[in-house]
C-alpha cells in the first residue's frame, strides 16, 4: 500500500523555489570566480559543492521551522558576500529578497489571507 504524498505548505514552496535561486548563484558565482583566476579551480569547485550540500540539505528541512529559520541565518550570511564583492552581492540580494518575500508572503497564503481579502 502506497503511503500518501504530503502537501507542501505555501510557506515551504516559496522558501524551496529560493534555495533553487540560492544554487543557481552559486553555480554562476563559482564559474565567475573560476574566470577571474584568483583561486585555484578545485577550491572553486569544492566551495560551490560545500554550498549546494548545505543548500540541498536545508530545502530537506524548509517543513519543519527549525529549517526555517536556519534559512534566515545562511540567507542573512549570504548579504556578507556584499563584503567580498560588490557584484556577488547584489547577485545574493537577488536570492535574498526573493527569500524574505517568501517568509512574509508564505505564512500568509498558509491562513488564506490575501490582499483582495483584507
Amino acid at each position: 500500500m502506497a503511503r500518501s504524498k504530503r502537501v507542501k505548505s505555501a510557506t515551504e514552496s516559496l522558501l524551496g523555489i529560493a534555495i533553487i535561486l540560492d544554487i543557481g548563484v552559486v553555480f554562476f558565482g563559482a564559474l565567475a570566480l573560476n574566470g577571474l583566476g584568483f583561486y585555484a579551480p578545485g577550491v572553486i569547485a569544492l566551495g560551490a559543492f560545500l554550498a549546494v550540500v548545505v543548500f540541498v540539505a536545508l530545502y530537506r528541512v524548509l517543513r519543519f521551522r527549525a529549517g526555517q529559520w536556519a534559512g534566515h541565518l545562511i540567507h542573512l550570511a549570504m548579504l556578507a558576500a556584499f563584503f567580498w564583492d560588490v557584484v556577488m552581492g547584489l547577485s545574493a540580494a537577488v536570492a535574498v529578497g526573493f527569500w524574505v518575500f517568501g517568509a512574509i508572503r508564505g505564512p500568509a497564503l498558509d491562513r488564506g489571507s490575501s490582499p483582495a481579502a483584507d
